[in-house]
């Protein structure tokens, strides 16, 4: 069995190095690899769900917005950043947390958006948050709001409803995960 494996992996071989057609099948299957990677980069970059989720529509210029995200069980202490919805891409931050500026603030009552990348200074770590730890909220007036995670799950980014507008306060902080980012973790917390 081994003599006939490695005979006919000569035979292939001698074929693909005599067939003209050899460099050009390399060239393309190279083009297919670079094309799927470039347009995952893509994705990736944008961070966004394929729906843009309904929104309370109102300026939150005025209001005492999140500035910083503190998890210390997963030691993360970052800035966040005002972030906006603009043609369906949902702007982001390329190095700290971004609070969704159509979202509510805390306090305020409703779903408070804050995302990020998946990278280790980022959210890397966000899907290892447990049930029942805490998330900590700073906002631009130093106020301090204090959520216990009561839901994990991972959703495909066409599953809007996680990023909703909703009746009672909840803090729900995202990111990319999955294979080549295809999907997206979602943890929700409510307050303390």
């Amino acid at each position: 069995m081994e003599h006939f494996l490695h005979s006919a992996s000569k035979t292939l071989k001698r074929l693909l190095r005599k067939s003209k057609l050899f460099p050009f099948v390399l060239v393309l299957i190279g083009l297919l690899i670079f094309s799927f990677g470039a347009f995952n980069y893509y994705r990736v970059r944008i961070l966004s769900f394929s729906k843009v989720p309904a929104s309370a529509s109102k300026s939150t210029q005025n209001l005492d917005i999140p500035v910083e995200i503190i998890i210390p069980s997963i030691k993360m202490d970052l800035r966040v950043d005002p972030g906006q919805i603009k043609d369906g891409v949902w702007q982001i931050s390329d190095n700290n947390a971004t609070f969704l500026d159509t979202s509510a603030v805390p306090g305020g009552g409703g779903n408070i958006v804050i995302y990020g990348h998946n990278k280790k200074a980022v959210f890397g770590n966000l899907p290892y948050l447990s049930l029942g730890q805490k998330i900590s909220i700073k906002t631009k007036s130093e106020k301090i709001y204090t959520y216990v995670v009561y839901q994990k799950h991972f959703v495909s980014p066409e599953r809007v409803e996680a990023v909703s507008p909703t009746n009672t306060e909840v803090l729900t902080v995202y990111t990319c995960w999955g294979l080549f980012d295809s999907q997206r973790a979602i943890i929700t917390a409510k307050p303390i």
